[in-house]
């Protein structure tokens, strides 16, 4: 009797903890899921992919323009290949897509899934850390040994997937134009072809150096990867690893320490553009979806998706980021405003008079670039 008392007891205690648990588990995930709920059930909202670094000035503006027009945006930052490949390859819808790489429109989605882009932003690549980080003063005063610090055993450092973002194929692009640079290939293979299984590379007779990344692969050594590049902050934050590649507009809005790298290597340099073509990386390899990818200045793209809801908001936002408060919103989170904007396709009318009224000109280009 007095055992049958006890495990009733202890049922009645069990049950009360598992409501407990139920309870809050419940009310965290409200709370967590709130704003995007609010954005689902709302008669009109705008759903907006973008690269992980286009999120904080997004975000900035996102802000203006519900004030403004008082409907909702929902931004959904991801790793810009992934941002494209769930319009192309998962049949998601969104109004505006915000990529790092203009060029990733007019080669993955002109002329099924959108008609035009425009090439709005710049930055560049450089090396972040925190005063925490190995060898961290060392370092800043230099710079020019970065390389050499990262090939050291008992230092972690990372860079973002290049099979699902810009600036993870582009960290692997900057890697090989220091093995040019520094006519050191000890450089590339230490750094990535030794860490990512079935990784490659090939120097041609004209001097073109081309890195095959493998769809799938495995990490080795002290090199951590991650799906974006602004996953690795908090990795960066927690000590977890030494130094990241990162765009200049994440170290910046993040407040981390950063070392800028040679124009010849950070692609934020026009000038160098010829320089930067002497490097090609192949993404997805051994996929249908397998590309090449020339390394070219940093350029963002933006564009309205043909499977966009609402095409109208959507080219209101886009004028927004183009508009004088959109250029100080970006400036102030450490990325510039192209003055000559790149354009491929044929935007609507109501943008092109939108961009000579606000004092822009633009290239038109009828290729990738």
């Amino acid at each position: 009797m007095r055992r049958a008392i006890i495990i009733t007891i202890a049922v009645i205690i069990a049950a009360a903890c598992i409501g407990t648990i139920l309870y809050y588990t419940y009310s965290t995930y409200r709370t967590s899921t709130q704003k995007t709920t609010s954005y689902k059930t709302s008669q009109t909202y705008i759903r907006v992919f973008c690269a992980g670094s286009l999120t904080i000035p997004f975000q900035d503006i996102a802000q203006v323009f519900e004030s403004e027009y008082k409907v909702p945006v929902h931004i959904e930052p991801s790793g810009s290949v992934m941002a494209v490949r769930k319009v192309t390859d998962l049949h998601e819808w969104c109004d505006v897509l915000g990529v790092s790489d203009y060029r990733l429109i007019p080669k993955f989605m002109i002329p099924k899934y959108a008609r035009w882009c425009v090439g709005f932003a710049t930055n560049q690549i450089v090396i972040a850390f925190t005063r925490h980080s190995k060898y961290a003063e060392y370092l800043l005063k230099h710079p020019q040994d970065w390389y050499k610090i990262l090939m050291m055993k008992n230092v972690r450092y990372g860079f973002s997937n290049p099979n699902m973002d810009p600036c993870g194929y582009r960290a692997v692009g900057v890697i090989a134009l220091a093995a040019l640079y520094y006519h050191n290939m000890t450089i590339l293979r230490d750094l990535v072809i030794s860490k990512i299984s079935g990784a490659k590379y090939r120097l041609l007779s004209n001097g073109t150096l081309i890195v095959y990344i493998p769809a799938t692969f495995t990490i080795r050594g002290n090199l951590v990867i991650r799906p974006k590049e602004v996953d690795l902050v908090s990795l960066l934050e927690s000590g977890d690893i030494d130094y990241a590649f990162e765009y200049k507009s994440v170290a910046v809005q993040h407040h981390l320490l950063y070392i800028t790298l040679p124009p010849q290597l950070n692609l934020g340099d026009p000038a160098y553009s010829r320089y930067y073509s002497r490097v090609i990386v192949k993404i997805l390899v051994g996929t249908s979806e397998e590309k090449g990818i020339k390394m070219a200045p940093i350029i963002y793209g933006l564009t309205v998706p043909t499977v966009a809801k609402h095409e109208d908001l959507a080219l209101r936002f886009i004028m927004l980021i183009l508009s004088k408060m959109g250029r100080e919103i970006f400036e102030r989170n450490g990325q510039d405003i192209l003055s000559r904007l790149i354009i491929v396709g044929k935007p609507p009318e109501k943008l092109i008079t939108f961009l000579k009224e606000n004092g822009y000109s633009y290239v038109v280009k009828n290729t990738t670039g």
